[in-house]
């Protein structure tokens, strides 16, 4: 058996950090601690970095999600509820970290960030602290029908980062990638042209000229901006992979990918460098994600401009629109794809089409969950902002 993880998925990290009584403080540029969770993805454990405050008179607090499946006792009293949620939240001060937990009832899942949570009702449980390479328990977990948790503090840094060596093969956009912490790494691409990156693909191999073992996709979210201006620089974080396989009982971790490749890139205008069938999907993806924005930005904008709506109304026209508004790409649209990324080959944009399609489903989604996510905060705080200000920010992707 084969298991394949990419970094810890279900941790809602940083959520609330608060450096010290009611003073600004600037985090620290290289945390020291972070938290083990042991067997969280199967045989690995996964990890969170825990920030903290620049100044070592200071304390720092984050509020952390646990978004794993809580794992009940095996006898569970009949009385006893079961939690559906648990939060963590982590205090450096000086070398010892506090870990106070609090579980939540009610309607939940693994994508609630802590803001929803905290409108369900909560228990907080005991505090507990330790030091560098401790393991902290929490007994209480048992008094809520929970076996209790278990984490490790350890450092920030592994002990042997992961570094892999980098190569590109886009003559005008260079790679380079630095070690950030247990769980991620960084990388920084230069764009050496005069021309914007709307979009770029890395890929990872165990060596060179081997199949591909992973890869990292990014585009330009809306129609305003590039991922990469000309002449400019990109960082972007990536998670560390790990991978590996079950043989005669024992679980043997496969040796990280050695090479990191900048496969391609899409620039602006519709012209591309490096590997043209992955540049030619990249191309797909952006414009059928653009053209579905457009349509929504035009069914949204009719209904903002109806003063016979109030908020309310106008918020449940435009998410029933979302729902309704057809995501296929028609005649016209697969041709207007073709003329804007004339560059292309031809057969490799006919076997594109169907990417087209399926980004302006994405799109779609996206930009409904979005909406849906951040209705409550408008609703709390409208008072400082209309309503039209707020779905500018939405398409912008920055509602907050």
């Amino acid at each position: 058996m084969a298991a394949r993880i990419f970094g810890p998925f279900c941790l809602f990290a940083c959520i609330c950090v608060c450096m010290g009584p009611g003073v600004a403080q600037t985090p620290a540029d290289h945390p020291r601690f972070a938290i083990e969770f042991p067997g969280f993805n199967g045989p690995f454990p996964a990890y969170v970095t825990i920030p903290e405050a620049a100044s070592p008179n200071s304390s720092s607090c984050s509020s952390f999600s646990y978004g794993h499946s809580l794992t009940p006792l095996a006898n569970v009293g009949a009385g006893i509820e079961q939690p559906s949620a648990l939060q963590l939240e982590i205090c450096v001060k000086g070398d010892a970290i506090f870990i106070t937990p609090t579980v939540f009832y009610g309607a939940s899942d693994r994508q609630n960030p802590p803001a929803l949570l905290e409108k369900l009702r909560h228990q907080t449980l005991a505090k507990h602290s330790g030091k560098l390479n401790d393991s902290v328990t929490f007994p209480e977990m048992e008094q809520v029908g929970l076996q209790p948790l278990t984490l490790r503090i350890v450092s920030a840094q592994p002990d042997s980062p992961y570094h892999p060596l980098t190569r590109t093969d886009v003559p005008s956009v260079q790679i380079d990638y630095a070690p950030v912490d247990r769980t991620d790494g960084m990388v920084i691409l230069r764009n050496l042209s005069n021309k914007a990156v709307d979009a770029f693909r890395i890929g990872n191999f165990q060596e060179a000229g081997s199949g591909e073992e992973s890869s990292l996709e990014e585009y330009k979210s809306n129609g305003l901006s590039a991922v990469i201006a000309p002449g400019s620089s990109h960082q972007t974080r990536i998670g560390i992979e790990h991978s590996g396989k079950t043989v005669n009982g024992t679980f043997i971790e496969d040796p990280q990918p050695q090479y990191m490749v900048l496969q391609s890139v899409l620039f602006a205008g519709g012209s591309y460098e490096g590997d043209a069938q992955s540049a030619a999907e990249m191309a797909a993806r952006v414009f059928g994600a653009q053209v579905q924005l457009v349509r929504i930005e035009r069914l949204a904008e009719s209904i903002l401009a109806d003063d016979g709506l109030d908020d309310e109304a106008k918020i449940e026209r435009i998410r029933a629109a979302i729902q309704q508004l057809s995501t296929q790409a028609d005649a016209e649209k697969i041709a207007q794809f073709h003329a804007q990324f004339a560059n292309f080959p031809e057969d490799l944009l006919t076997h594109a089409e169907r990417i087209v399609g399926l980004a302006m489903k994405d799109e779609n989604e996206s930009m409904g969950h979005l909406f849906q996510e951040n209705e409550p905060m408008f609703l709390q705080h409208r008072s400082r902002l209309t309503l039209a200000q707020w779905w500018a920010a939405i398409i912008l992707r920055n509602p907050s």
